[in-house]
């Protein structure tokens, strides 16, 4: 199982940021036009709420650096009317937003001061966290949309580290919920790995399968390397978030 750090984390940030520009170039025109994986979701809305959770991170980021309370977003509901709305204008300016947001996010982390890492800030859920975690919760954002994205990435375009450290983060949320079944997922390229969802006690339904695909398949990805993952399983398991 592996342990993800914070400088690892702050490598994923940029590794992931350069991906994703580089997958928007190949796209041309079409990068913010159609509709992305996710249902009811075009690809305007992954751009813009990647968008905003760029300024909301810059929030945290900035309560870090001045101890000035920033929360992330005003409300729930303005961050899905940001999120609607936004995904309606031309498709010209939902790219440029999402480069500039993007860019600015990239820039804060860069530039806060090594003793702010420390200070505490505030999620969207109201958890508690030291600002050293803005850099996780970008790297799932843009590696995650990445795939949603609908360029061609699945989680195999993941790096090794990082499928490793999802695996270890997802397995322990999907499994801590209540309707989530005793699973045992082998991946059949990691050594030694293991990872138990659902009821101790309970018989586990062992599924084995590459990791990357073992990783899609408890994001809710609906990929071929989740699809093959969970192959025959007779697990339903229940949504990441």
């Amino acid at each position: 199982m592996a342990e993800r750090g914070f400088a690892r984390a702050l490598g994923w940030v940029h590794e992931g940021s350069a991906l994703f520009h580089k997958r928007l170039d190949e796209l041309g025109d079409a990068a913010a036009e159609g509709p992305s994986l996710l249902p009811g979701w075009s690809r305007a809305h992954v751009l813009t709420h990647l968008a905003r959770n760029a300024d909301a991170l810059v929030n945290l980021l900035t309560w870090a650096r001045t101890g000035v309370e920033m929360p992330m977003y005003p409300n729930p509901e303005s961050r899905l009317d940001d999120i609607e709305q936004g995904a309606r204008r031309p498709a010209s300016v939902v790219l440029m937003d999402f480069r500039d947001a993007d860019a600015r996010l990239l820039a804060a982390i860069d530039a806060l001061p090594s003793g702010a890492w420390e200070s505490i800030v505030r999620s969207a859920l109201g958890r508690t966290i030291p600002a050293s975690e803005v850099p996780w919760m970008r790297t799932r954002e843009i590696w995650v949309h990445l795939v949603d994205l609908g360029a061609g990435d699945d989680t195999s375009a993941f790096p090794a580290d990082l499928v490793d450290a999802l695996l270890a983060e997802v397995s322990a949320t999907v499994g801590a919920k209540d309707d989530c079944p005793a699973v045992l997922l082998r991946p059949t390229d990691r050594d030694g790995a293991e990872y138990r969802l659902g009821p101790d006690g309970a018989e586990p339904e062992v599924v084995a399968a590459p990791a990357a695909g073992l990783c899609a398949w408890l994001l809710g990805r609906d990929t071929a390397g989740a699809r093959a993952a969970r192959g025959s399983a007779q697990a339903v398991l229940p949504r990441w978030l």
